[in-house]
């Protein structure tokens, strides 16, 4: 019995001997395969097929203003070179070795798009991993800043696709071709971005015409979702408030003295806005954003909104009140008169005390007087307020009212139109095609 374990405690002391790791069997191997005969200008075959793996590790930032896209990650390249094959038996079961870039041939790659240099891929001191059987990999870690087509139309509910070029300048399909070992980027290992959501990647194999030749080329396609947490906090819902502040100036009294100076603050506030979203879009005019368009329809509401109260408070402040022009006495009758009536037949229960002060806290007239004529006004035919077109029952404080009264509803309608239109049209963006 200790014959046999003594046998078969020899028996492993000598295979552990032989399997294991030394030095020396690594030495061999690197003479053998790297010698005086191995030439690391000359390519592995006639025509060598370089596999890529992008893995993604984070999205450092996404430059709107500068379209450019920075990440950090690493490629993994891998290829066959049946030159460095050996016989792991006869080297103690190494089946790796480890070399340098300048010991072996590589494929010279490079970032077509960077906007950050055009170097080649890879440092000098990185190590290649070789296997017994011709396979070489090589991981080159870098930083990775390209150019990238922003696309602003649906900010801040947009999605953003940009591109990671990897090609090889010094040879030809007819020498060398990329290979994608995915379909999709390797998001394995890849950390969350506070402004952005990897929504999804592919890859692409496509041919670079340079000068007559074809060159192989590998796009890495990422595309990113914006969270718009912020933006519609800070951006989207102070744009909506302040659109209706606009209108509200319409019911301010004119003899309050405050209408110009209200939506003149108002208006200061939408440039403001307006200022901010330009600085954060990028100076094209290849894509403009949907609520840059919205802004600017506000924007010019309140301009109008200036203009139309102006005027309406040199109609409130004319010196002669019983000269209303023919104009202004049309579109009474035919507008104006028929909206106010509108609201006389809604509260046409109340009694007349009431329907006074209702309509006094809505500033449509000076007196008891003028309200009277407005009711029978109301009450009359079509017919019968034609008639008495020549004798103008109304002054230009009144008429000026009315105006007041038929733009807020006018703004009114207008803003929310204008606002349903931008969020169906930011609710319809579309993911880019992969």
């Amino acid at each position: 019995m200790k014959s046999v374990l003594f046998m078969i405690t020899i028996h492993h002391a000598l295979k552990g001997s032989l399997g294991a790791f030394s030095t020396t069997n690594a030495t061999n191997i690197h003479a053998a395969v790297l010698g005086a005969s191995y030439n690391n200008y000359v390519r592995p075959s006639d025509v060598t097929n370089v596999s890529i793996e992008f893995v993604l590790f984070s999205l450092n930032y996404l430059d709107m203003k500068n379209q450019v896209m920075s990440t950090s990650g690493w490629m993994t390249v891998t290829w066959e070179d049946s030159r460095l094959t050996w016989t792991p038996a006869t080297y103690g079961d190494i089946e790796y070795i480890y070399t340098k870039q300048n010991k072996i041939w590589r494929p010279e790659l490079i970032i077509d798009n960077s906007v950050g240099g055009m170097d080649p891929i890879g440092h000098d001191e990185i190590f290649f991993k070789v296997k017994n059987t011709g396979e070489v990999r090589w991981d080159p870690p870098g930083l990775y800043v390209t150019h990238c087509d922003i696309d602003v139309t649906y900010y801040p509910f947009d999605y953003q696709m940009c591109l990671i070029e990897v090609t090889s300048f010094a040879f030809t399909t007819t020498a060398l071709n990329l290979i994608q070992t995915r379909e999709t980027v390797n998001t394995e290992d890849y950390r969350e971005n506070g402004e952005w959501i990897l929504y999804t990647s592919g890859v692409e194999m496509r041919s670079l015409e340079e000068n007559g030749e074809s060159f192989s080329q590998l796009d890495f396609k990422i595309v990113f979702k914006r969270r718009p947490g912020y933006y519609l906090t800070n951006i989207v819902y102070p744009v909506m408030l302040i659109s209706l502040l606009t209108n509200l100036a319409f019911l301010l009294p004119a003899d309050s003295g405050e209408k110009i100076s209200y939506i003149l603050t108002v208006l200061l506030a939408i440039a403001v806005l307006l200022t901010i979203v330009g600085d954060s879009m990028p100076t094209t005019s290849k894509h403009n954003p949907a609520i840059g368009a919205y802004i600017s329809i506000i924007l010019l509401m309140a301009a109008l909104g200036i203009v139309i109260t102006v005027l309406n408070l040199r109609l409130y402040l004319r010196a002669d009140q019983s000269e209303t022009p023919k104009w202004l006495q049309y579109l009474t009758f035919t507008v104006l008169l028929k909206l106010n009536c509108k609201s006389k037949k809604v509260e046409e229960e109340k009694n007349e005390n009431q329907l006074v002060d209702d309509l006094e806290l809505h500033n449509i007239s000076n007196g008891n007087k003028s309200l009277k004529r407005m009711m029978n006004r109301c009450s009359q035919s079509e017919s019968t307020v034609q008639k008495d077109e020549r004798d103008f029952p109304f002054d230009c404080k009144e008429v000026s009212v009315f105006l007041d009264v038929f733009f807020f509803y006018l703004f009114n309608i207008i803003t929310f139109i204008t606002t349903m239109i931008f969020f169906i049209v930011i609710a319809v963006c579309d993911v880019p095609p992969i």
